[in-house]
């Protein structure tokens, strides 16, 4: 998957017809495409919600395992939206709108920064390559596609950063980062607010971008948002199957800090 794409389908057109002929059309169309993928050691893939392209995969010997998300539908009108959401989330939320101020970070720079120092105190190393992140801002920027929004102390000091892209009537909450401050309590909760309601104010279904844990799905599910399901695809070489098994096994290596929160 490319450097910050979480989700990635294939673009096809199945043409006319009754569904199934659509259906078969399209998976014929797949399995021509997976015969002309280049000689790998590891493929890895995210389908969107609505992908029924795995079977094609499926056939041709790669692993398929379900990955979780929550979709929160803000077309609605932001009473509708806010009284969705678990009670005591909306608490924090309150809690928090006393204490932070929330606004547009405009260097990229400020987050990365943010971002990995905030995996250093916490003794984590980083594996997101932020070399391109600084171009890629700055296009979602001119494109009106995305924004960084930040959580501040008042004394200026950030307490949270989140990542928001958006396009094709969706917007993802693709990155985000948080202080290890003991006084902060609903910093993010805050940001994911102020993200539906930019969610609102454009028509768009907002994917909280994939759950990796119990304690996330605990978490994202106070929300308000439906249960969604992805499809990952994926298949190892031999070797790379070994070497990346004992490095789970012996090591404990964890192949990411972690979906959505540092």
């Amino acid at each position: 998957m490319p450097p910050f794409t979480h989700v990635l389908g294939p673009v096809i057109d199945a043409g006319v017809g009754k569904p199934q002929t659509q259906l078969l059309r399209r998976l014929s169309i797949i399995r021509e495409l997976i015969d002309q993928l280049p000689a790998f050691d590891f493929f890895h893939q995210a389908f969107p919600t609505s992908a029924a392209d795995g079977l094609a995969f499926q056939e041709q010997g790669f692993d398929l395992k379900p990955q979780y998300t929550f979709e929160i539908d803000c077309r609605h009108d932001e009473k509708t939206l806010w009284g969705a959401m678990h009670f005591k989330t909306r608490q924090h939320i309150r809690r928090a709108e006393e204490k932070f101020t929330v606004s547009n970070v405009d260097d990229p720079n400020v987050f990365i920064d943010f971002y990995l120092d905030n995996l250093r105190k916490r003794h984590v190393a980083s594996h997101t390559d932020f070399a391109n992140f600084p171009e890629l801002f700055r296009q979602s920027r001119a494109r009106d596609s995305g924004m960084i929004l930040s959580a501040r102390w008042p004394d200026g000091t950030p307490a949270a950063m989140v990542y928001l892209v958006w396009g094709h009537g969706r917007m993802y909450y693709l990155l985000s980062t948080r202080a290890a401050n003991i006084g902060d309590n609903g910093s993010i909760n805050l940001l994911i607010w102020s993200a539906i309601k930019h969610a609102n104010s454009r028509s768009l279904v907002f994917d909280l971008d994939g759950v990796s844990t119990s304690g996330t799905a605990r978490f994202l599910s106070c929300f308000g948002g439906s249960p969604k399901l992805r499809m990952i695809v994926s298949r190892a070489g031999l070797a790379y199957g070994a070497v990346r098994h004992a490095r789970r096994v012996l090591l404990w290596f964890p192949e990411r800090e972690t979906s959505n929160f540092t």
